[in-house]
């Protein structure tokens, strides 16, 4: 008896947590494949490559300090933001797809390329 009773409760318990979670509307789930290629940067690249980040800091170690922030440069090109993305350089480890996808990938470079 004592068995069934705690069964159950554990049944009861489970069946609640299991109830559907009232499902959110479109816009409150943020879709990167929607945004610019400055937002998927901010979002996937920014922790790093913003001001203060350590691939920044890194950067600014080699060369002018004005190109530092990825953001600011001029001579990156898109087969050199693909290659360091997919293959890493230095200690930026390489970037899965499952990361950021090749659509992504397209917008960031296209927001950095000038």
């Amino acid at each position: 008896m004592k068995t069934s009773l705690t069964l159950g409760l554990l049944l009861a318990a489970t069946m609640t947590l299991l109830q559907p979670v009232q499902a959110q509307s479109a816009k409150d789930w943020i879709d990167l494949t929607k945004q610019d290629g400055a937002g998927i940067f901010a979002e996937k690249c920014g922790m790093c490559h913003k001001a203060n980040g350590m691939g920044t800091g890194i950067l600014a170690r080699r060369l002018p300090a004005e190109q530092a922030l990825l953001e600011n440069r001029k001579d990156l090109t898109a087969p050199l933001i693909e290659t360091a993305v997919r293959s890493g350089f230095g200690v930026m480890y390489p970037i899965s797809r499952g990361e950021v996808s090749d659509e992504q990938l397209n917008k960031i470079k296209q927001y950095l390329v000038k």
